[in-house]
């Protein structure tokens, strides 16, 4: 199972945009180098509220392979500043915001499909 190691968020606030930068290493397991294994990678932005914690948004969703023990990974965005604005109520201005990561072994699926249906006399 991959590990992800030393996870950071960084928000460098603009006036009306801010540039989110996430940071991490996906760390495999000899196994997982051997047999070269892709993950999905996901990386989302999530409110830290009471309850549960909103999705603000997804900053990556794609691939990433076991090609060596540890991968440094490095996700940039320029984000609007109202999607980060998760708390905006009278009594509670403050926002806070953590970056979620996951890497889900691939698992190659089947794919079939059928066309349309033409009826004549042939």
């Amino acid at each position: 199972m991959a590990n992800i190691v030393s996870l950071t968020l960084e928000i460098k606030k603009g006036s009306s945009k801010s540039k989110v930068t996430v940071t991490y290493d996906a760390c495999f397991t000899q196994c997982e180098l051997m047999d070269n294994t892709t993950f999905i990678e996901t990386v989302r932005l999530r409110g830290d509220d009471v309850g549960p914690d909103p999705h603000l948004t997804t900053l990556k969703n794609s691939c990433v392979s076991a090609t060596k023990a540890c991968v440094k990974r490095k996700i940039t965005r320029e984000l609007s500043n109202a999607i980060l604005n998760e708390d905006n109520s009278f009594f509670n201005r403050t926002d806070e915001v953590y970056a979620q990561v996951k890497l889900v072994p691939f698992k190659p699926s089947t794919s079939s499909a059928s066309s349309n249906i033409i009826s004549s006399r042939f």
